[in-house]
């Protein structure tokens, strides 16, 4: 089964007139077809030519680009469209995608789309990320005809095989998708357990902060603490799922800013000083449910040791504990199979829906929002539209109520 897809649209020629039928791609997938994604980053993806007087133009309209090797998909937004119209084209187009893919590759990133404007938007994207590695050093060798300027002393290229090697290792344990893989990764890999290699990811992440890329940042943060744990023979469960339950991390909607805890939410969870007040706080503070949040509880905790302040840290410390069960229990397989059934089942009633997302908080997650994707996609591999279609909306309907949190 095709993967990107390509379909017929009515155009008129904006010089002569004249209507005409052309072939538009709305979705391309670069590891199917290399040769679109050629296409995209030198412009000639989607270029008509008017049959009758040979004017050429870009026919614009919306573009789904999934690129595996990068674990990232982007959405080419028309400029001129209203927010909500592209959003629910991205999301029919998304879960397109995710239904042709085969099981093994329906990969949490997907449900993180990076939308620019227009296919020229995306295109500066991928450009911009496809420069942020060295290439192999195979790459490299093709490369001996010409010769090249010496790098800048910040350049962060690798100057041997053995970097090469290491930049590789890094690659792919940030692609790793579970703990094991990880596991296997570093201990096939022994260079990567050396100082060189501690080296060359503290100067990664200092490339990724300076060119404001702090997704990546964090991600190879996580190698860095990753390879720490490794090294000590002590990889805490905890750390395992915070490093690889949203791995890699990703843009929600049209940012990549970095998470941050409000400080309502954060002056809230202090004072619940009891299950049951917390329960009531992560109602009403829906993002203390996020998985970076305990990164950030952390470090407060040590912070207010910094500062001295052994009770403040005891108590954050106390509440955090609390709140990691709190996540497991609600946002866990089974708590969010209860939340996305009580949803289906409420129906189009505001009231109804606002019940059901007052009782299960974690309706508001990014958890959520992967999952309803999932249903849909997996609804629709089966066949049933009217499923795949109710979870698109469901899931729009839950986008939209935490777009109005996070303005409050």
């Amino acid at each position: 089964m095709s993967i990107s897809y390509a379909e017929f649209a009515s155009l008129i020629c904006p010089v002569c007139r004249t209507p005409f039928a052309a072939e538009i791609w709305t979705i391309i997938d670069a590891g199917e077809r290399p040769d679109l994604a050629e296409m995209l980053l030198s412009g000639a993806l989607n270029v008509v030519t008017c049959p009758q007087c040979g004017h050429q133009a870009d026919a614009g309209g919306p573009l789904l680009v999934h690129d595996p090797g990068g674990r990232r998909v982007y959405f080419a937004a028309p400029a001129d469209a209203p927010e909500h119209v592209w959003r629910e084209r991205a999301q029919e187009l998304l879960y397109v995608l995710i239904g042709s893919l085969p099981e093994e590759r329906r990969l949490p990133y997907l449900s993180d789309v990076q939308v620019e404007v227009e296919a020229s938007g995306v295109r500066r994207a991928m450009l911009r990320r496809g420069r942020r590695f060295a290439p192999r050093a195979s790459e490299a060798m093709e490369r001996t005809t010409e010769p090249s300027p010496p790098p800048p002393v910040d350049d962060i290229r690798p100057t041997s095989l053995t970097a090469d090697s290491m930049i590789g290792t890094i690659e792919a344990l940030l692609a790793a998708d579970t703990p094991a893989e990880a596991v296997a990764i570093i201990e096939r890999h022994p260079e990567i357990r050396t100082p060189d290699a501690d080296a060359l990811i503290e100067h990664l992440i200092a490339a990724a902060h300076t060119q404001g890329d702090h997704d990546i940042a964090r991600a190879l943060m996580e190698v860095r603490a990753l390879l720490h744990d490794f090294r000590a023979s002590a990889m805490p469960a905890e750390r395992q799922n915070d490093a690889y339950a949203a791995s890699p991390p990703h843009p929600s909607g049209s940012t990549t800013g970095e998470h941050r805890l409000a400080e309502q939410a954060y002056e809230a969870f202090l004072r619940a000083d009891s299950p049951h007040a917390l329960r009531e706080t992560v109602s009403t503070y829906p993002a203390l449910l996020e998985p970076w949040v305990d990164d950030e509880l952390a470090g407060r905790v040590e912070s207010a040791l910094d500062e001295g302040n052994e009770h403040l840290a005891q108590v954050i410390e106390l509440r955090r504990d609390a709140l990691t069960c709190l996540r497991t229990e609600m946002t866990g397989e089974e708590g969010l199979y209860q939340a996305i059934h009580a949803l289906l089942r409420a129906g189009g009633e505001a009231d109804a829906l606002a019940a059901v997302v007052g009782e299960y908080p974690a309706l508001l997650t990014d958890a959520a929002q992967t999952a309803l994707l999932e249903l849909a996609a997996g609804a629709r591999a089966r066949g049933d539209d009217a499923l795949a279609e109710h979870a698109v909306e469901c899931r729009a309907l839950l986008r939209r109520v935490r777009e109005g949190l996070q303005e409050e």
